[in-house]
């Protein structure tokens, strides 16, 4: 059996994350007890554990009576085996290792787990299984295992179940597993410092689950069942998938998966795939010939190469395997993608129906298994109720988007694995709370259960500790509310609770038995772009120095109408909302899901989790509160600072104005770009050869005194406006001014910085009020030493006032033809009226007054472009066009 770990997978991260792990603990051996939780007696059970010497790598095997550590040698090859079919074993003597005990004799149930790596622990029903041993080292090592494919297997008939288990010096690490085959339930709890507990598991009895299967899977995998001994086999071990090798004989479903593998295979051969792979990244590629290439576009694997050699067969994504276990070119990489690709085809996560769909989010576990053909043994393990917090292993790679029931501590105290699960011993479940918390008391009393998004029904809630028929209160957090049913499944009679209730009426007291839990916020703020104003300080949102990296901070800052200050808000529904910064393309989000007070905000690659889900409130004057959807706090500038870099976080909510924000609509502004050297008038200014990347000439060459004028340059309505200068200076202490109309008005002056050389360009701003008009914009030197290439005049964003608003009324205005090639018509007079187009890329086309009611567009490019018309009067409409 194979089995993948997020070790495997992330081997870059993952050696991060042990190397500071061993800087901070160093284990060793730990207590394990076996806890027998079913119908069978204790001397009906055989344990044997075997592993490999973790400082070795030699093979051994642990005495569970005794704890003692030995080699594996063929001298404890002394138990007389069953000969099936002549197979007399590879001693060809039926002679097996000595290497089991009954659960009944180890003391207390308990042995010490060493220091040991790939150990499996076996325990078996009503007899041991035969084991023989090859040697500690050498070329032959190690030992034999239950082979099922093998029809004389001297295991042939005895069930059995495995735990998989590594303890070194970075912790432990552990799981049950269901990658092969179900034959009882398993349960695997660990202990660990600072009151570290995790268990995993089944939850359900024995005949339930096989019941529970049967009718939750289609007939494709009724086969998987054994109704004789009780046993679910995974599907590529069943004679209805085989597919002829091993001299198998071929089964009905041997191509159960070909089609979705084949429609992926061609539709990616003439489109881009682009997938979320959670801490690995986003990936982008396609089919080259037959290999699957795929290129890192974010995390730790940008620009780095990963592939898939051949379309896979059934098995081999079944099992993971063949093309999809293969280092080929960059090996790690390699086996990341086929990792990422096994689990989204077994899961039917690979977009084959929409054209050029985009990036796909291969982590949403809401969407696994919707579609067929799909994993459906994986599927029901995954189920509400079956397992604990839905997490097993249903397939070699179950561990992508971490569904795996994988248990780690770095230092670990004690670990019990419960034969037979957790449905005749229930666990122990802490209350807990969440973004919902229900009671089984009045006024907040008794045991709570924290709900987050998402849904309950009977198994899910029971998991949480939560019986059915014992809800009595409800804590509910401002931007989420909860719908109960009187019947498990979300069916019978339901009610909406949107606020704290102190005790549900006679209708509802002890009569929920499902519950859905579904954000509540304004659903009225669109598709849009916004700036997001801070009510404290005033200040704007932004992400921090406009990086456009994972991880990179959101802070607080002055406006300064930067892609980096704007946020495209899109509607999930409910009121909740995906926040994209606009220049990255990345989500705000909470720092690694954290739900505590003072976590970070910060942007990264949306993957469609909770924690980049925020929903908006809005506060009735004009302002919203932005809750996050894992949490339930407010997004919020800390320490209520009013400084620019203030930096952003969720805390909970007390109505702080410094949690509160005004959406500002981003509008599209005009930007007027002047080159230095175009100046209408100066003094002792000159010009040179520039190397800046639009090359051209820039100013030079500038004494204290020397200045340039640039005549009728427009400020079209009063308001703010950003002044950006293109500078280099090779000294320290330059600086300049700008005015208006030869110093009548002046606007301030601007430091230059020590740029590095007198070619080393940078760009520097300063924000300034102008009252509209044109004037003449000149620009002194106060202190010598700067060159100047250009500079940009951008009116920023303003808030305009009712009176404002009313006097920009409307105008009906149509044009024609639209599409147009060359000439576009207006059908009302607009003569004179002041006219502006705009490309969709933003930049200015025409800014002029209209004459002949037309404009010439034949030599725009084809595309989209906006046109805004005012008149004296102040009425104004905006309208677009296309250009053919």
């Amino acid at each position: 059996m194979k089995k993948t770990t997020v070790r495997d997978l992330y081997p870059v991260i993952s050696a991060l994350f042990i190397f500071f792990s061993g800087l901070l603990y160093g284990q060793g051996s730990i207590p394990f007890t076996i806890q027998n939780t079913s119908t069978f007696n204790d001397n009906e059970l055989y344990v044997a554990i075997v592993g490999e010497d973790y400082t070795t790598g030699n093979y051994v095997w642990v005495n569970a009576k005794t704890s003692q550590v030995l080699p594996m040698n063929p001298s404890y090859n002394t138990v007389v085996g069953p000969t099936i079919g002549g197979n007399t074993g590879p001693g060809l003597n039926s002679k097996y290792a000595n290497c089991f005990v009954k659960l009944s004799e180890i003391p207390n149930k308990t042995f010490t787990l060493p220091q040991i790596a790939g150990c499996r622990i076996f325990i078996s029903k009503g007899s041991q299984l035969y084991f023989y041993f090859f040697g500690a080292s050498g070329p032959i090592k190690g030992y034999t295992s239950p082979n099922p494919l093998n029809a004389t297997d001297p295991n042939q008939g005895i069930l059995y179940e495995i735990i998989e288990v590594t303890n070194n010096q970075f912790g432990f690490f552990g799981n049950p597993s269901r990658v092969d085959s179900y034959k009882y339930p398993m349960g695997l709890e660990l202990f660990g410092a600072n009151g570290y507990q995790k268990r995993v598991g089944e939850l359900l009895k024995h005949e339930d689950i096989i019941t529970s299967f049967k009718n939750n899977v289609p007939a494709e995998f009724q086969g998987c069942v054994n109704n004789s001994t009780g046993e679910i086999t995974a599907p590529s071990k069943t004679p209805a998938f085989a597919d002829g090798t091993g001299g198998t004989t071929v089964g009905p479903q041997a191509n159960y998966l070909k089609s979705y593998i084949d429609a992926i295979w061609n539709k990616y051969k003439n489109e881009d795939l682009i997938f979320y792979a959670g801490d690995a990244g986003v990936f982008k590629g396609r089919i080259i010939g037959e290999q699957l290439v795929m290129v890192g576009q974010s995390g730790g694997f940008v620009g780095r190469t990963g592939r898939v050699q051949n379309r896979p067969s059934t098995q081999e994504a079944l099992e993971g395997k063949g093309v999809l276990d293969r280092r080929i070119n960059d090996g790690d990489l390699d086996l990341v993608i086929q990792a990422q690709l096994t689990a989204a085809i077994n899961r039917h996560m690979v977009n084959v129906t929409t054209p050029n769909p985009g990036q796909q989010n291969w982590y949403d576990a809401t969407k696994f298994y919707q579609s067929n053909p799909t994993n459906h043994y994986a599927k029901f393990w995954h189920l509400p109720g079956i397992s604990v917090d839905n997490l097993s292993y249903g397939f070699a790679y179950d561990d992508v988007a971490d569904q795996s029931p994988s248990l780690h501590s770095p230092k670990p105290t004690k670990v019990i694995a419960s034969f037979g699960g957790y449905a005749n011993s229930a666990p122990a479940i802490p209350s807990t709370t969440d973004v919902i918390t229900v009671y089984k008391d009045c006024n907040y009393a008794g045991f709570s259960g924290g709900l987050s998004l998402g849904e309950y029904n009977l198994a899910a809630l029971k998991t949480l500790g939560i019986d059915e028929n014992v809800i009595s209160s409800i804590r509910v957090t401002e931007g989420f509310q909860a719908i109960l049913f009187q019947e498990d499944n979300f069916a019978g009679s339901s009610t909406l609770i949107n606020a704290n209730n102190t005790c549900l009426n006679s209708t509802w007291n002890d009569k929920v038995k499902s519950i859905r839990i579904i954000s509540n916020g304004t659903d009225t703020l669109g598709n849009t772009t916004y700036y997001l104003q801070n009510r404290h300080s005033g200040l704007y949102m932004e992400v921090t120095a406009a990086s456009t990296s994972n991880n990179a901070n959101i802070a607080q800052a002055t406006l300064n109408n930067g892609d980096h200050q704007k946020f495209v808000f899109t509607h999930l529904g409910n009121g909740t909302y995906k926040i994209i910064a606009k220049h990255s393309g990345l989500s705000m989000d909470v720092k690694a899901f954290d739900k505590a007070n003072g976590a970070n905000v910060e942007q990264y690659a949306y993957g469609g989790t909770t924690n980049q889900k925020f929903i908006l409130v809005p506060t009735g004057d004009g302002y919203y509160k932005i809750i996050a959807g894992h949490s339930g706090k407010l997004v919020e500038v800390s320490a209520f600072s009013t400084a620019n870099g203030g930096n952003i976080q969720q805390w909970e909510s007390a109505n702080q104005t410094s949690g509160q924000w005004k959406l500002i609509p981003y509008v599209a502004t005009p930007s007027v770009l002047v080159q230095a050297e175009s100046f209408s008038s100066m003094n002792g200014i000159q010009t040179e050869a520039t190397t800046d990347t639009d090359g051209g000439l820039n100013v030079g060459y500038t004494d204290t005194g020397d200045w340039m004028a640039y005549n009728n340059i427009n400020f079209p309505t009063t308001g703010s406006y950003l002044i950006e200068y293109r500078v280099a200076s090779a000294v320290n202490g330059a600086k300049i001014s700008s005015d208006l109309n030869a110093g009548s008005i002046v606007l301030g002056s601007v430091t230059i910085p020590n740029t590095g050389g007198w070619q080393k360009w940078q760009t520097i701003s300063q924000t300034v009020t102008v009252n509209a008009g044109t004037y003449n914009f000149g620009i002194y030197i106060q202190n010598s030493g700067v060159n100047l290439n250009w500079f940009k005049i951008t009116q920023l964003v303003t808030t305009k006032t009712s009176e404002e608003k009313e006097n920009q009324k409307e105008i009906a205005i149509t044009v024609y033809p639209n599409p147009t090639k060359d000439i576009l018509y207006f059908k009302t007079d607009l003569t004179d009226a002041n006219l502006t187009v705009i490309s969709s890329s933003g930049n200015v086309m025409v800014n002029q007054k209209l004459v002949n009611n037309s404009i010439d567009v034949s030599n725009f490019t084809a595309g989209l472009y906006f046109i805004t018309i005012q008149k004296n009067d102040g009425t104004k409409q905006v309208i677009k066009f296309l250009k053919e």
